[in-house]
């Protein structure tokens, strides 16, 4: 099983953190976002793991040759329009990876190792993604609205009365499902507004097409978006939340 990781961009507003290197290479206690991914990764069964870096490339090659995680095959593709575009362009650099199942995440994920497992269990559904209720939601949270476990609109502006959900930016994509990421990704890309579209513009065509993207509730288990000084600074205060002593608890199909 393949993982795809995007982490081409800066994240300019974790400033002057990132000034010099890229975000994933960030620090969460002795290990960086991106090996504490990897770790993640491996312990869950995944053995292929394809980086999209952008920002800092040398640097996160650097990096994965000194984790050396064993039995980890990691590959790096390059993005070169990382400093003009959002996620959309890194999904498609990595195209050629999408040949067979992979998972799909974002490169600034710090997450419990009960969260990739679940997408590795058994589903009927060739596309899956995993989300999180929340009692309040932000600005910056990718909300969902849902029809019985089935996508129907991603988004950060969707109206709170239509939300039911966040996404925490983690995917599933087999057989049928990576097929159709792929066409609907070759679509997104000859827009003139593709330079600043999220790949999630991807899921929302296919969820528009009729493909049936299941959402996976992940209860309460913890994963954090590192985008701003605050949020690596929470991370960095309770690392140990993140740890598989936290228990798995409280996950659900969405209904």
């Amino acid at each position: 099983m393949n993982a795809l990781i995007l982490a081409a961009g800066q994240g300019r507003r974790l400033w002057p953190y990132t000034s010099e290197r890229p975000k994933c290479l960030l620090t969460i206690g002795t290990h960086s976002i991106l090996e504490h991914q990897l770790l993640r990764l491996a312990a869950a069964g995944i053995d292929r793991v394809t980086v999209v870096a952008g920002f800092g490339l040398d640097a996160v090659r650097d990096e994965i040759c000194r984790a050396q995680v064993g039995g980890m095959l990691v590959h790096v593709v390059y993005n070169p329009f990382f400093g003009v575009a959002d996620n959309l362009i890194s999904l498609w650099s990595a195209r050629a990876e999408m040949g067979s199942d992979f998972l799909l995440l974002n490169g600034d994920n710090v997450f419990h190792p009960d969260i990739p497992r679940l997408l590795l269990e058994t589903h009927p559904s060739s596309c899956r993604l995993l989300v999180q209720r929340q009692e309040v939601y932000g600005d910056d949270d990718m909300k969902v609205s849902l029809d019985n476990g089935r996508l129907l609109r991603i988004g950060k502006k969707l109206a709170l009365t239509q939300t039911d959900a966040t996404s925490i930016g983690m995917m599933r994509f087999t057989g049928e499902g990576a097929a159709a990421l792929q066409q609907v990704l070759e679509d997104a890309v000859r827009s003139e507004y593709a330079l600043g579209r999220f790949y999630l513009d991807c899921v929302q065509r296919l969820a528009d097409a009729s493909v049936d993207v299941a959402c996976q509730d992940i209860g309460s288990l913890p994963w954090v978006d590192i985008d701003t000084p605050r949020d690596l600074q929470s991370v960095r205060h309770s690392p140990d939340r993140f740890e598989q002593d936290s228990g798995r608890t409280n996950m659900r199909e969405l209904a």
